[in-house]
């Protein structure tokens, strides 16, 4: 008996599945979610990127926080690692930065030694620490191929999780009023584009609602392919453009 006819089934499957590994590869782009993150007393933005793609890796997250910064350096400020059998995985997926350098407080300059024969003066008593006031986070950006589906308005588990951050961070806490503002790419017919942004927008706002988010007003509005934040020309450019703006306004 031949022994090729045995052979050729399993070529013909390893060849099939390398096609179809190449094709999710090429078809899924990379996938990534880029926000920023509002500090008290801290005027340079803070950024957070994650990359929970199939295909990604931390080095993904290291290249968008360098195209981020562009010609400044990239100050690495909080990395969060996976854990595997109570040990980290060392493959830290999601990365707190700032573009530049953190300014370093100046030490307060030495006090003159008081004379001998100077009495001591009575120092008034220490004050009793006040509880620290956190600061709402007044502003989240939803953005990449992670937070929802092609051409689809629910939520992923990516998304969920950076709302959930939001609401933790909001909790307790009346907000004036929370606009989420909706954005698509360049592919497709402007009306299809504002139709899925505006489904994109409510579905946040439905989310945070649901969570308990206090607000006097809440308002989502879908803006379709305006305001691009880069080129619709390249797949990368596409992928910023595709984004949920969800902010916290005075009234």
């Amino acid at each position: 008996m031949n022994p090729t006819l045995f052979k050729s089934p399993r070529v013909l499957l390893l060849g099939a599945f390398v096609t179809f590994l190449a094709a999710c590869t090429t078809q899924s782009g990379p996938t990534y979610t880029l926000h920023a993150v509002s500090v008290p007393n801290q005027q340079a933005p803070i950024y957070r990127v994650s990359c929970e793609g199939l295909f990604e890796s931390p080095k993904s997250c290291v290249r968008v926080a360098g195209q981020t910064c562009k010609n400044q350096p990239v100050t690495w400020l909080e990395a969060v690692d996976r854990v595997s059998d109570g040990a980290p995985k060392k493959d830290a997926r999601e990365l707190t930065f700032m573009c530049g350098t953190p300014a370093v407080a100046q030490p307060a300059p030495p006090q003159a030694p008081q004379a001998a024969s100077q009495q001591p003066v009575p120092q008034p008593p220490a004050a009793q620490p006040q509880a620290k006031q956190v600061a709402p986070q007044v502003r989240l950006l939803l953005q990449g191929n992670a937070n929802f589906a092609t051409d689809s308005a629910v939520l992923s588990p990516v998304a969920k999780k950076n709302l959930d951050d939001f609401l933790r961070l909001n909790q307790g806490v009346n907000l004036p009023r929370v606009t989420v503002v909706g954005y698509t790419d360049a592919t497709g017919s402007e009306a299809h584009n504002l139709n899925l942004s505006q489904a994109r927008a409510a579905a946040v706002v439905q989310y945070l609602r649901d969570g308990g988010l206090r607000a006097g007003q809440f308002v989502a509005r879908g803006l379709g392919s305006a305001d691009p934040v880069a080129s619709n020309a390249t797949a990368e450019g596409r992928m910023q453009n595709r984004r949920v703006d969800v902010r916290v306004l005075a009234e």
